[in-house]
């Protein structure tokens, strides 16, 4: 469903439910100078707007964690 990338950038921000993720990277949207990055959040947010609810809450955004934190 969400790429290693989309999962990384996502956990920047409020994933609580689907609507707070779309509205957290909505908001943060308006500050961010780097056009790439605002291209990546308009992009996470059409993708989110055509997921439902429940394949959302589904997404373990923890799968990535850092590995390395493990064996410290």
């Amino acid at each position: 469903m969400f790429t290693v990338e989309e999962i990384t950038l996502l956990r920047a921000f409020d994933t609580s439910t689907r609507r707070t993720a779309i509205l957290s990277l909505m908001n943060e949207m308006g500050m961010m100078q780097d056009e790439e990055l605002i291209a990546q959040c308009m992009s996470m947010v059409k993708k989110l707007e055509n997921v439902t609810d429940t394949d959302f809450a589904g997404v373990d955004f923890t799968v990535y964690d850092d590995k390395e934190a493990d064996h410290e």
